[in-house]
């Protein structure tokens, strides 16, 4: 997919959360994948999972 393709999807703070929990889980928690696994199964590698966690932190900083 292109990285510049977007789409807009309306979320709620919990959707948001839920999505931002898990993206932490496999970014830096207990169980976090290897790097030479990272991009098969999450479809993009980590610094771009970090750059979107980033960006939904961001968000729900706004939200409270």
């Amino acid at each position: 997919m292109s990285a510049d393709y977007r789409v807009a999807v309306e979320l709620t703070a919990d959707d948001l959360l839920a999505i931002n929990n898990a993206l932490n889980e496999v970014c830096h928690g207990p169980a976090a994948l290897a790097e030479w696994e990272f991009q098969t199964r999450i479809g993009v590698d980590r610094s771009t999972a970090k750059a979107t966690l980033d960006r939904i932190g961001s968000e729900l900083e706004k939200v409270g």
